[in-house]
């Protein structure tokens, strides 16, 4: 793949503003100190004694703006946020490349841990409260009220921080092989909290095996997104494969768990 030209503008040829890296430092340790404050915030909201959902979701509506706050023009560019956006080809490619990674991580799940709580699927049909809801809503009715932020809130933030920020100072660092591994390990331990680790009244818990096996297997996620983004030369590319992972997981456990 070819590289992409930037801007010839020396005004614009920095990749982070100048009070940023004056500040704190060469673009991977923004990075790094950006994901610390944002992941903080998240573990906060997960397992804070107090109600703090709404918390959960502004921290993802705050990695929006983190392109027009951290990244110059030409940052901006080359993280893949172009002008004039994605083609329709490259949506529906990144797309289809996200649900078929999906699905063989919810069979995956299935075949090895049946019903038990060391199924990921099972850990995500308690999010999303599906026992509850069965009886009480048409499937239909559920995906429709998942589907939402199954689009909107992980995807775009995750992907302008992982595949975006990230990925491209640690690629300015050292390279893209190098950029691929820290961001794809950096998403999937991101992720700790919605199997591997779970807390109830008698504190914090951790499942080993299988914790960390969904942790690799979003490391994987995170390799297909970036590819996505890096041969379609465009972030957006990276969101719709993350959005169809998502949309496929969740409509797969609607579909099992409310039949």
């Amino acid at each position: 793949m070819s590289e992409q030209s930037t801007p010839s503008n020396p005004d614009r040829s920095a990749f982070l503003k100048p009070f940023w890296t004056h500040t704190f430092g060469p673009p991977w340790r923004v990075s790094l100190l950006l994901l610390a404050v944002l992941e903080g915030v998240r573990y906060f909201a997960v397992f804070s004694p107090y109600p703090a959902q709404a918390l959960f979701f502004l921290q993802y509506a705050a990695t929006w703006a983190v392109p027009f706050i951290f990244l110059t023009s030409n940052g901006r560019f080359q993280i893949g946020l172009r002008e004039r956006g994605a083609s329709f080809r490259s949506l529906g490619l990144g797309a289809l490349a996200g649900a078929a990674y999906a699905l063989p991580v919810f069979v995956l799940g299935m075949v090895l841990y049946g019903d038990s709580p060391d199924n990921w699927c099972i850990s995500l049909r308690d999010y999303m409260r599906l026992n509850e809801l069965r009886g009480v809503m048409h499937p239909a009715a559920v995906f429709a009220l998942f589907s939402v932020p199954a689009i909107l809130f992980a995807p775009i933030g995750d992907e302008i921080l992982f595949r975006g920020l990230i990925h491209q100072a640690f690629e300015r660092r050292w390279n893209r092989i190098a950029a691929t591994a820290v961001n794809c390990t950096a998403y999937g331990f991101t992720y700790l909290y919605f199997h591997a680790i779970w807390m109830d009244g008698s504190g914090i818990h951790f499942r080993l095996i299988s914790g960390l096996l969904s942790v690799v297997l979003l490391m994987g996620a995170g390799v297909v997104f970036t590819v996505c983004r890096l041969l379609c030369g465009s972030l957006w590319a990276a969101v719709a494969a993350h959005a169809a992972f998502n949309l496929t997981m969740l409509g797969a456990s609607i579909v099992y768990y409310m039949r």
